[in-house]
């Protein structure tokens, strides 16, 4: 019978990794896609294949000797450099590239149809613009070449890889495509309109094929533009997402506010609200094709440990490089310029220039992180994780460990390991903590090839523990015999105490004496 009840626990207090599901940006990458001639500078370049895989669309040998002489010149390790054989338009490899599917034994490329930057308007209720002529979306340069040929990357892509195809009736641009891993995805009402469906027909078709149970569409937020999510905002991990946010005299300003406050009233793969962080995007010279156009410092790229940040030369660039730390603590983020004469734009920035190509023999690690308002006790705060090496499904994994450490210490950081409870599931319990205390925790993962994964990625997952400690009955941040002596006289005296309540079932007796007995005993 106890077992039995283990096991609804864990059902209950868990959500299961999907079978089948869209890989999210934040997660195990082999590198990034880029194209030739380039969209971005050489230092991005370099930075992109410092450490990880560097997939270069070409169209011939000519463009490929071109960039192997730049690549040379910037002392790149051609070990990191794959060149993909396709015809290409445009070096906005986010919006053609690939999107991947995961599961067991499962690893798919999408091949979705593309076909340009269809604008749209939205935001009319605070418009007071007279439009003159625009582009439609970017603009196609003055010759017979056109969004068709960046239409079939993907195909010659998975074929040079040798990996499976996936393909989708539908135009599913990138730059206009969130998704958070487990199934729930995010666009602007255009990328539906731009498919001449209803929302419900779309968000069918995607849950057939991408297996996106939970697609959330948002009204087209600015007044006239591709209306790309990208632009807008930026999940950074399942739970945590960072908000473009406006000047009040911009006339998009309460567009973009309601667009925010969508995500407020969202719920997490774990059934609680949205990390939300802000982020202050001033005016700037944009494309020519761009409203309003502002700083666009959510169009960044995570790969791996680094987030890497558009910067405009402007004193909003360093706000912004803080914003991603503090959602993203422990990550390397990295601010670049854009020297090519292409500069980064509004609508147009690091991360349309760039798509991640990601690991299909990955570690995932899927873990509800600890917030401080979900403790109840500084004595025992267990910790839960859910588990898939894709690499090898049916085998054990070597080590999960639970690293952790007080904020205000300089380290090192204590392991505690976390054995494995049910299915992929692996569990441990926290020590005795300090009352109010900041800490510092994450989970490394390590299989018997010896491949290893954090969770988060990088850096650390942070919370406050509770300005009390129950058993603390004196307050002196230690539980020890003087609590035994308090404890026992307010049995006595049959006074209540919360800080003896052990047991919660407010009442002092007994039961909490012997409880505080094991606390210390067990310490």
């Amino acid at each position: 019978m106890k077992k039995n009840l283990i096991v609804l626990f864990l059902a209950l207090s868990f959500s299961e990794i999907p079978d089948k599901r869209v890989v999210a940006e934040w997660e195990s990458a082999l590198g990034t896609m880029i194209r030739w001639p380039l969209g971005i500078p050489s230092d991005l370049v370099m930075e992109l294949a410092s450490e990880d895989i560097l997939y270069v669309l070409v169209e011939n040998i000519n463009q490929q000797n071109q960039a192997t002489n730049n690549f040379n010149d910037w002392g790149i390790n051609f070990d990191n450099v794959v060149f993909i054989n396709t015809d290409t338009y445009s070096h906005w490899t986010r919006d053609h590239g690939p999107q991947f599917i995961i599961g067991e034994d499962y690893w798919k490329v999408v091949n979705q149809q593309f076909n340009g930057y269809p604008e749209e308007s939205g935001c009319q209720e605070n418009s007071i613009f007279e439009y003159n002529i625009h582009f439609e979306g970017r603009p196609l340069l003055p010759d017979f070449r056109g969004w068709e040929e960046d239409d079939n990357t993907n195909i010659d892509f998975a074929n040079q890889m040798n990996w499976d195809i996936q393909n989708l009736p539908l135009y599913l641009t990138g730059g206009n495509f969130m998704t958070d891993g487990y199934g729930m995805g995010f666009s602007t009402q255009l990328m539906v309109n731009e498919n001449n469906l209803n929302n419900n027909e779309f968000q069918q078709i995607v849950r057939d094929e991408l297996h996106l149970l939970n697609y959330h569409i948002f009204d087209n937020p600015n007044v006239l533009s591709i209306q790309h999510i990208d632009c807008l905002a930026k999940l950074v991990n399942s739970e945590t997402i960072i908000i473009k946010q406006v000047s009040e005299s911009s006339p998009e300003y309460d567009c973009i506010e309601d667009f925010a406050q969508s995500f407020y009233e969202l719920n997490t793969f774990y059934g609680r609200p949205f990390n939300i962080h802000r982020i202050y995007c001033p005016n700037i010279d944009g494309g020519p094709w761009e409203l309003n156009s502002v700083a666009a410092y959510t169009n960044s790229l995570i790969l791996n440990n680094k987030v890497l940040v558009p910067q405009y030369g402007i004193i909003s660039d360093a706000i912004a490089l803080n914003v991603y730390q503090e959602a993203m603590p422990g990550y390397e983020i990295i601010g670049f310029d854009n020297d090519t004469g292409n500069p980064w734009y509004g609508e147009d920035a690091l991360h349309c220039r760039t798509m991640g190509i990601f690991n299909p023999n990955m570690i995932h690690i899927s873990h509800k992180s600890i917030r401080t308002e979900e403790i109840d006790s500084n004595l025992s705060i267990d910790i839960e994780t859910d588990i898939i090496d894709y690499s090898n499904i049916e085998t054990n994994l070597q080590s999960v460990v639970l690293y952790w450490k007080y904020s205000a210490e300089d380290g090192p950081f204590s392991a505690i390991p976390l054995e494995l409870e049910i299915d992929n599931i692996y569990k441990g319990t926290f020590p005795h903590l300090n009352s109010n205390s900041l800490i510092e925790y994450f989970i490394r993962v390590t299989n018997f090839e010896g491949n290893t994964v954090s969770h988060p990625n990088a850096g650390w997952h942070i919370f406050n523990t509770l300005d009390f400690m129950l058993g603390d009955i004196n307050g002196d941040d230690s539980i020890n015999i003087q609590d035994i002596v308090l404890i026992i006289n307010l049995v006595l005296s049959i006074e209540y105490n919360p800080l003896a309540d052990l047991n919660s079932d407010q009442i002092i007796d007994v039961l909490d004496i012997v409880e505080l007995i094991n606390i210390i005993l067990n310490n």
